[in-house]
């Protein structure tokens, strides 16, 4: 037996377009969605298990998430579903490969919120360098000890050495200059032209930057190109007694490494990000490294302000607005930088309908498939000429069915040069 068919799924123009938010979003976000014409749904106690079947029931086109998973459950289950929008930086969170098979968008929202995370890099330095929960604690525990903090190293003069020089490395990087520090920094795709730009030096590889930093701040985000990128090599480079901050996502510490460089040589570890750390948002931490004494940390709250949180939010309802007004896509990181086109064919033609069915019509006999494409008209809106990346080249005997279709002018083919810009 066949498979039963699908009901029809209204599109966003049949409909007002739904936009269903999960994990804590800005006020102020929702209402500019809600401005926008949207049908807006805020479920903040919505979790990865019980998302695929609220997307089924709610049937939304759009889905804001933050820390929530999205897995390919998600985009089996709803069909109307058109674009996933993440209200942070990075999409690991997200199944990117089943939403490319479901034809899904999605969008994330880099550098909205780098200024509160290097003001959270710049917390932790200041408090490890100074002590400040140590002193805290004790202050607490009821107990004065000005001699033990009183030989704090200071900052001023010494080198700070920045690992990704990205939105939030260089706003870490800016504020080390305010501090009077020498900043120099390594990045994957770093270049002597944006140190220049900083004021900064650029250093030739990671345990170069190891050797030379008496702060470490590491600002990558989260990938398998940078898993375990700080590991033993780095650690066993480090000067003794150095400080390393982390507020980049899981994965970019060798954590097992860094806690015996901790017992080791001294090491002062602050971070924001742990191995260990719960997937809830509250739950019991059992994590070495963050139990260790000496090691400070936060609770995975870099750029979670509510300046940042805002700035977010306005990104999402330019995402969003950009898609549903003009089919745009700002921030979206599936669309494909190249294709399997080897071929560009060129129809001019009267601009008049009709034309574009008989062109895809022989196209398709021919088993060519259109791999990308643009329709470009001209002055007077008479005609127009539409650029086509194919898949292979079409035959002699296709290309004069092309030129036999209706209101086609003229058809050109040659090879595709390269991919795309």
């Amino acid at each position: 037996m066949g498979s039963k068919p699908q009901p029809h799924s209204p599109s966003v123009d049949e409909r007002t377009a739904r936009v269903l938010v999960v994990d804590a979003f800005a006020p102020t976000g929702a209402e500019a969605l809600r401005h926008l014409g949207c049908d807006v749904i805020h479920n903040p106690h919505l979790d990865a298990d019980g998302l695929a079947q609220a997307c089924a029931d709610l049937t939304p086109d759009v889905l804001v998430v933050r820390e929530t998973h999205v897995p390919a459950a998600v985009f089996a289950a709803c069909p109307t579903l058109g674009l996933v929008v993440r209200s942070g930086a990075g999409t690991e969170t997200i199944d990117v490969e089943a939403a490319n098979r479901h034809g899904v968008l999605v969008a994330h929202c880099p550098a909205r919120g780098a200024i509160a995370a290097a003001e959270l890099t710049w917390g932790l330095i200041l408090a490890a360098d100074r002590q400040i929960p140590a002193q805290t604690a004790d202050l607490h525990a009821g107990q004065w000890r000005h001699g033990p903090y009183a030989t704090a190293s200071g900052l001023a003069g010494r080198t700070l050495g920045i690992i990704g020089l990205g939105p939030v490395g260089q706003e870490v990087a800016r504020r080390g200059l305010a501090f009077g520090m020498h900043v120099i920094a390594w990045s994957r795709h770093i270049t002597e032209a944006r140190c220049d730009a900083l004021g900064i030096d650029l250093c030739a590889n990671l345990v170069n930057l190891a050797k030379l930093s008496d702060v470490v701040s590491v600002n990558v985000p989260q990938s398998a190109e940078t898993a375990d990128m700080v590991g033993e090599k780095f650690f066993a480079a480090m000067r003794p007694g150095a400080i390393l901050v982390n507020t980049s996502r899981v994965g970019a510490l060798d954590e097992a490494a860094l806690l015996r460089a901790v017992r080791s040589k001294g090491i002062r570890v602050a971070s924001d990000s742990w191995d260990d750390a719960p997937d809830a948002p509250e739950g019991t931490f059992a994590g070495p490294l963050g139990r260790e004494p000496g090691v400070i940390g936060t609770h995975g709250i870099a750029a979670c302000t509510e300046q940042a949180m805002g700035a977010i939010g306005d990104e999402v309802v330019r995402i969003v607005s950009a898609w549903i007004n003009d089919f745009d896509m700002p921030g979206c990181v599936n669309i494909a930088q190249s294709t399997g086109a080897s071929t560009v064919l060129c129809v001019r033609h009267l601009n008049v309908p009709g034309v574009f069915a008989q062109v895809f019509g022989v196209l398709g006999n021919a088993k060519i498939n259109v791999e990308e494409m643009d329709n470009i008209i001209y002055e007077g809106g008479h005609a127009a000429v539409a650029r086509m990346q194919l898949s292979r080249r079409p035959s002699a005997e296709d290309l004069a069915a092309l030129r036999a279709c209706n209101a086609v002018l003229a058809v050109n083919v040659n090879t595709l040069r390269g991919p795309r810009a």
